[in-house]
């Protein structure tokens, strides 16, 4: 009997995955803990060898990229040797262009070795609820969604959107109440962690998702009256049985998700929206004065500027200045090319893939549609480092087909034969 050893290609990405606090709380117990610090350097380590070994399954795009990305790091490198004496002044700063690294990595490799989808959502979706039952299990009380007590960060219930696209395309494709089932589980608990960033990109991945499946291009799923019939009945049956009942004995309940709502429509008056408003206030006028390529290591000596509500800085001078945002962090340190860095050849590539008539995997769907939130999700946050290693992976199993993979078109009618040359009384061809 041969056994298959394939359930190993799953450690890499597992292994940027586990930098969420989500999965480093079943060691490290505080959150200041230096040793968290020192597990992110052994994932650009990581990153570094996997990108030696497997450099050749890089496409040529991927290599231009990563080409750029070094350069970048290199000038950064002169600049605080030339200005500070020594080549990393403040690992802070460099550690924003290393966090790309597990792009290159996890493309390369995945490129070379399948990734066993179905095992990494189980190890995931497993370690995210073994997390929530063992340090936050009063995070599931009533009491503790009213005061807003969520148990997992924004990252944690992120990261559980991944779960949840996986069983509802799995459930397109293959059916089993058991999947559409696990789908709206863990779509009730991302409503019950009140992480309302996820709320925005949750909904937006299923409409991207959606897209796909009613376009056709997901292979394999079936959208047929008895297999969507369930999706319908199965929340109004929850609702009904279990929500309605909920909400008539607790009306705060409802308050409080109406309250949620006002957050999100009015978030420049109100909720953690207005406080990012004004963060990006407290340092708009640095980035409109480096707007190209941000103020880079100099930033980082830049006195705290955000002080909140009080008279005292939000964080302590020379510490990074802890941007809520994707966009004000990189803006700040890098400027315009500083996003395109990051952004630039993804979108490319996944627009030019998503536009090519060959459908994807259920699998690959659910990289493309997750990925896709990336741009929504860094309005709010920065993206966490596990991010990076999910481009990775989408990038490399939804990389723009070659021409020779379209399907092919079809055959062109022959042209009728020449008529024989009939010899006429005035000497010309018919």
């Amino acid at each position: 009997m041969k056994i298959s050893f394939r359930f190993r290609h799953v450690l890499p990405l597992l292994l940027v995955l586990l930098t969420d606090r989500a999965f480093t709380e079943f060691v490290i117990k505080d959150d200041d803990d230096p040793a968290l610090g020192l597990y992110n350097y052994a994932i650009t380590g990581l990153a570094l060898l996997l990108i030696t070994c497997y450099f050749r399954y890089l496409s040529p795009t991927m290599r231009k990229w990563l080409l750029v990305v070094v350069s970048v790091t290199g000038a950064l490198a002169l600049e605080s040797y030339n200005g500070w004496g020594t080549a990393f002044v403040y690992p802070h700063v460099f550690a924003k262009l290393l966090a790309i690294l597990p792009v290159f990595a996890m493309y390369a490799y995945y490129r070379r070795h399948p990734l066993p989808m179905g095992l990494l959502m189980v190890l995931v979706l497993t370690g995210l609820a073994l997390s929530m039952a063992l340090y936050h299990p009063d995070a599931l009380s009533l009491t503790a969604f009213l005061e807003t007590e969520r148990g997992f960060n924004v990252t944690s219930a992120y990261m559980l959107m991944l779960p949840a696209l996986y069983y509802f395309n799995q459930y397109m494709t293959r059916g089993g109440l058991l999947r559409l089932a696990l789908f709206f589980v863990i779509l009730a608990l991302i409503v019950f962690l009140q992480h309302r960033t996820v709320w925005l990109t949750m909904a937006l991945a299923l409409v991207v998702n959606g897209l796909f499946i009613g376009l056709g291009r997901v292979e394999g799923t079936r959208v047929h009256f008895n297999r969507l019939l369930p999706v319908l009945l199965m929340p109004l049956l929850a609702g009904l049985l279990g929500g309605t009942a909920l909400v008539l004995d607790n009306p705060q309940v409802l308050r409080k998700l109406e309250t949620n709502v006002e957050d999100i429509t009015h978030a420049d008056k109100q909720g953690t929206g207005s406080w990012r408003l004004k963060q990006w206030e407290a340092y708009e006028s640095f980035v409109q004065e480096y707007p190209v390529a941000g103020m880079r290591l100099e930033g980082f000596e830049l006195p705290m500027q955000f002080y909140g509500d009080g008279d005292h800085p939000v964080w302590a001078d020379r510490t990074g200045h802890h941007f809520h945002s994707f966009y004000l962090d990189r803006l700040f340190y890098f400027g315009i090319l500083g996003v395109l860095l990051v952004v630039l050849v993804p979108l490319w590539q996944l627009l030019k893939r998503a536009f090519q008539p060959v459908p994807f995997s259920a699998a690959t769907a659910v990289l493309v549609s997750f990925t896709s939130t990336a741009l929504l999700y860094g309005i709010s946050y920065d993206w966490p480092p596990y991010l990076y290693g999910i481009v990775g992976i989408t990038l490399a199993v939804a990389a723009p087909l070659p021409v020779a993979a379209a399907p092919p078109r079809a055959p062109t009618p022959a042209a009728p034969p020449p008529l024989p040359l009939v010899p006429t009384t005035l000497g010309i061809s018919a």
